[in-house]
């Protein structure tokens, strides 16, 4: 059934008719229905909320004009990539750069502390552009015997800082993160434009970030072992083809993305399938690659029912929350800020909200999509700023969210709390979204 929602959201894509919309709308009701008593009460209760209050409101303030069904299926788009993104992950295990780069984890000269942890992030960093959330159980499994015999609170604090730090940072200018392609796709901003600034505050930040704990851990000794079969020619080969795939595949989006007219965020998700395919039988793993993409066709259908079933309804609450009263007052409210205020401080304000809603649960694709409605003066104008202030504030929650999948991930690897996870980067994620907003607004008053 998701299978199908998302063949039919690609066909739409080429073909807009009201009756695909209203397949879509009804396939999206289904799928809610069917997984209320499936999804985990994380994504049960957020789910939920937003279905019931969005019904309220649709027969409250919704014109009897608008289709119901063409309610649903707002946020199909990216589910879709959502749906594809695995892929990435199963050409890397095919490949087996994740051994690869766990190999980079031990290599000689003998391991100090601010080495493995500079290590850690960079494998994080490294991985991150393709496996994604997949990347928080890789990158625990290989490095954590090597800090076994510390103190479980230091533990959780190095990984903290180490996998959700880099997690973030890399995601600002990877054109498979969903939140950079939907945000494209709203300001109208060229990726080739945004890209040089994303990976200069990607840089700048993980290499505080480094600076940092050079200082922290300089004086913490660690006793582990060094990797006695290294081989670094296989290691810098497979680092190679690493750099070489991930270039060949952003001259190649933006190639197509220029040919076609459909989305930034639609030429990654039809890209990524042939992509994948493709690499995989240049480096003569086409037959293994089929065998675990099918395989993830058909086992990963559990793991989606969470995902589809919050983003379905809250696609539906976005629809017609512009309907509402409440809608209008914030309206007024954001517009009286931008036309008598300052730049920064609007930005700030918007920013502020995004960073709240993560901290009480909301992702941060349904907080912007609730508040880009009040940022679309702002978007005409200044495009570029607005582009990277939703990139960058969005992002920035991927360190500090309880609710979102990578601290969750995280915490069940190391069998602790969320909350205290995210606790551990509230300070560097904020001060992180400051000087987004910094930078945003210097290119808005430029």
């Amino acid at each position: 059934m998701y299978l199908s929602l998302i063949l039919l959201h690609v066909i739409s894509e080429f073909f807009e008719h009201i009756a695909i919309q209203s397949i879509i709308g009804s396939l999206a009701i289904v799928i809610i229905g069917l997984n209320f008593f499936k999804v985990k009460r994380l994504y049960f209760w957020a789910g939920t909320a937003f279905f019931f209050v969005g019904l309220i409101c649709a027969f409250l303030y919704v014109p009897q004009e608008r289709a119901f069904l063409s309610l649903f299926g707002s946020m199909t788009s990216l589910l879709a990539l959502l749906f594809v993104l695995p892929y990435m992950s199963t050409i890397i295990a095919v490949g087996k750069y994740d051994r690869a780069l766990g190999q980079m984890i031990r290599k000689p000269p003998q391991l100090t502390m601010v080495r493995l942890y500079r290590r850690t992030s960079l494998m994080t960093y490294m991985l991150t552009l393709f496996l994604n959330v997949a990347t928080v159980p890789v990158v625990v499994s290989t490095v954590k015997a090597q800090v076994s015999q510390l103190k479980d609170a230091f533990i959780q604090r190095f990984f903290a800082h180490s996998i959700l730090r880099a997690y973030g940072l890399v995601l600002l200018w990877s054109p498979t993160e969903v939140l950079v392609a939907s945000t494209i796709d709203m300001t109208g901003t060229s990726y080739l434009l945004l890209f040089p600034t994303l990976l200069t505050i990607s840089i700048l930040f993980i290499s505080l970030d480094w600076f940092i704990h050079n200082r922290q851990l300089q004086h913490i000794d660690l006793k582990a072992a060094v990797e006695e079969n290294h081989n670094p020619a296989q290691l810098r080969k497979k680092l190679l083809e690493l750099g070489f795939a991930i270039t060949c595949f952003i001259v190649v989006l933006l190639t197509l993305n220029s040919l076609i007219p459909q989305s930034f965020l639609f030429s990654v998700t039809v890209l990524i399938i042939p992509f994948t395919f493709l690499w995989a039988f240049i480096i003569k793993k086409g037959k293994r690659f089929l065998l675990l993409s099918s395989a993830y066709v058909k086992g990963n259908t559990t793991q989606l029912h969470g995902l589809f079933f919050l983003f379905l309804a809250a696609g539906f609450f976005v629809e017609v929350f512009p309907y509402t009263t409440l809608f209008d007052q914030m309206d007024l409210f954001f517009s009286y800020v931008y036309e008598t205020g300052p730049i920064l401080l609007f930005y700030l304000l918007i920013a502020l909200c995004i960073f709240i809603f993560a901290l009480i649960g909301f992702h941060p694709l349904i907080s912007i999509a609730i508040f880009s409605p009040f940022l679309a003066e702002a978007m005409i104008v200044h495009p570029y700023g607005v582009s990277v202030l939703l990139i960058g504030v969005g992002l920035s929650t991927v360190m500090i969210g309880p609710f979102n999948i990578t601290p969750t991930i995280l915490a069940m690897q190391l069998q602790a709390n969320p909350y205290s996870i995210i606790q551990k980067n509230l300070l560097f994620a904020f001060g992180y979204l400051l000087f987004i907003v910094a930078v945003a607004t210097v290119f808005s008053v430029l």
